[in-house]
């Protein structure tokens, strides 16, 4: 059976320590992973294009190449794989920490009082940023069959990174695209030039609230959402944590707030990227952008529950209906 739904971005080996003590090292992670299993719960022709170095355990591959999800687009470079430490506080609030080399060398040291001078900012800026890029795959390193595909979700990579996928989808206008990203601090500038290349070419453009932020510091949800509809993109969604997600149609003129599923929350890491992935799914399923966003709910209520990303890939698409009935009701003064 053949791809449909295509996800981008990275792979990760994931350390994290919770505020409660708990550990879990080297866990399977990277927005593509939680992209492409949000998407897996509710479909079968899903694959994923990310990067992935020596050090990435073989049996975390063939965990992916048991489910449905097609790892045609998996890059393998003799380089370390994206990893970093996720620190959760009491707060709820999470820190992260590279622990790829070259970062690592060049990371301050907390107990020092003497701040970084200007060069050795600049160094662990620039080494971090290398490492963000060789670990996110580019166009031209994606086998030509997976461009024959109905949707494509952008994961949040660097801008270079993601103005590339953007120019290259330029010419594949029949592809539903779907895009993240990382937090840019453009303080209102919407018409800055690098990000209305980004909307003008979206479908659905899916910011998490800090990324919201970055943009419009301050923002009000559904103002922001139609400043950005303006620019492009037919579908705004603002990933809102426990809040669950606004969402703004531009053809309908209609602006919803989205109710959670009310899940047993275990890890919340990934939440936002396996919305993407089942919000991907249900758009091109449906067509009604509202219930997209209760299948990217449904998707992300089921990550959430569990460690890592592969412990989802046993979600059946049955069970994904139940928890999609509930949502209807929760959400059904909502329309």
């Amino acid at each position: 059976m053949g791809i449909k739904h295509l996800c981008i971005g990275s792979l990760a080996l994931n350390d994290t320590v919770y505020a409660d003590g708990r550990t879990s090292m080297a866990d399977p992670g990277g927005n593509a992973l939680y992209a492409a299993v949000g998407a897996n719960i509710w479909s079968n022709q899903v694959g994923l294009a990310a990067v992935v170095g020596y050090d990435w355990p073989p049996e975390y591959t063939h965990k992916l190449e048991q489910s449905a999800i097609n790892t045609w687009g998996m890059v393998q470079k003799n380089e370390e794989t994206l990893r970093a430490w996720t620190i959760y506080e009491l707060s709820g609030y999470r820190r992260y920490f590279s622990r790829n080399t070259e970062v690592v060398l060049l990371t301050p040291s907390p107990f020092s009082s003497t701040p970084l001078t200007a060069e050795e900012g600049a160094a662990y800026s620039e080494a971090a940023r290398q490492v963000h890029l060789r670990n996110s795959p580019l166009p031209y390193e994606l086998p030509a069959s997976l461009w024959d595909v109905a949707s494509i979700h952008l994961s949040p990579m660097r801008l270079e990174t993601t103005l590339a996928w953007i120019e290259a989808l330029q010419d594949k206008p029949d592809i539903f695209v779907s895009l993240d990203i990382l937090p840019y601090p453009l303080n209102g500038n919407f018409d800055q030039p690098d990000l209305l290349k980004l909307l003008r070419r979206a479908d659905a453009f899916m910011p998490s609230e800090a990324e919201a932020e970055s943009l419009m510091p301050g923002f009000e949800a559904e103002i922001f959402c139609r400043e950005m509809a303006q620019r492009g993109p037919k579908l705004v969604v603002i990933k809102q944590g426990d809040h669950g997600a606004a969402l703004y149609d531009r053809e309908r003129d209609a602006f919803y707030q989205i109710l959670p599923y009310p899940a047993n929350v275990d890890d919340l890491t990934g939440a936002g990227d396996s919305f993407c992935g089942g919000f991907a799914v249900g758009y091109l399923e449906t067509g009604d952008p509202w219930q997209a966003a209760l299948y990217g709910t449904v998707s992300a209520s089921f990550i959430i529950e569990g460690f890592g990303g592969l412990h989802a890939l046993q979600i059946s698409r049955t069970q994904a209906e139940q928890r999609l009935k509930i949502l209807q009701t929760i959400n059904q003064t909502s329309r």
